[in-house]
């Protein structure tokens, strides 16, 4: 089977990430499966800005949510089996589940819906007080605010680039985490959820997925699995995506004006970085 893997960075700004994404994904997989890394077309976010300054602005977040579809329809064209979305902000996730028939799953979803069979409630780490509300938000959305112990944000706070750095960087972050971790404990955590997807890579890169017994769960590896799972079910006739009210796909006719409307909505795998 394959498996697109979204992310909602532009991955030549982040080569460690890529990297890491990759050689996780090969290390992670069933012999059945391969996982394409894929990130947003590049110069999608201004020279020297971290994605999550200009996604923590929801106008700006809309308009690059719009290349998740993009990317998904691009996904189902080329014949992959599973979108993939490596983002914890779980952005244009129903609008692309609307547009194509392969499943499209989610890191927030997917490792909060796999935690609620793993311990009575879990928490996630977050990068930023902003980070941390919208996380609340969606477990709120998900129906799942009642097996959430909390969000709780490192401090201080930590960008994207950061985590791309080696030497002194990684000890702080490390210790930040680790205190992070254990509030997150304090809290009545079973399950840690490390709710970024840069901060999962740095965390599989540097061995931190286990904390007095509550494990802190590899979000990228159960996203890979999760899609997987879904492949390999609805081959079986095992299930399969609603297509009533939320769902509900467009006619044809309606997709192919949209297309000519805005030019932007059949992109070519090659585009993204």
């Amino acid at each position: 089977m394959r498996i697109w893997h979204q992310s909602f960075t532009d991955l030549t700004k982040f080569p460690r990430y890529r990297n890491t994404l990759e050689e996780h994904a090969a290390k992670v997989s069933a012999a059945d499966m391969s996982i394409a890394i894929h990130g947003l077309i590049p110069g999608t976010y201004p020279p020297g800005i971290a994605p999550m300054e200009v996604n923590s602005h929801a106008g700006l977040r809309s308009l690059n949510a719009r290349q998740v579809c993009e990317a998904a329809l691009a996904a189902q064209k080329n014949g992959y089996d599973a979108f993939a979305l490596g983002c914890f902000f779980d952005p244009g996730l129903q609008e692309a589940r609307s547009l194509v028939d392969i499943p499209v799953l989610s890191l927030t979803e997917s490792t909060m819906l796999t935690a609620c069979s793993l311990g009575r409630r879990f928490a996630l780490i977050s990068l930023t007080s902003f980070q941390k509300m919208l996380t609340e938000e969606l477990a709120a959305q998900y129906g799942l605010s009642s097996r959430l112990a909390g969000v709780v944000a490192m401090s201080p706070s930590v960008s994207l680039h950061d985590l791309e750095r080696e030497g002194d960087a990684v000890q702080a972050i490390k210790a930040g985490f680790m205190q992070a971790c254990s509030q997150a404990l304090d809290l009545g955590a079973e399950i840690i959820i490390p709710g970024d997807g840069v901060l999962n890579a740095f965390l599989v890169r540097h061995r931190l997925l286990n904390l007095d017994g509550a494990p802190v769960m590899d979000a990228l590896g159960v996203l890979f699995h999760h899609a997987a799972f879904f492949v390999r079910a609805r081959r079986s006739e095992c299930l399969d995506i609603s297509r009533r009210l939320l769902y509900a796909q467009p006619t044809a006719a309606m997709l192919a004006h949209a297309r000519d409307f805005y030019g932007a909505l059949d992109r070519g795998e090659s585009e993204f970085s």
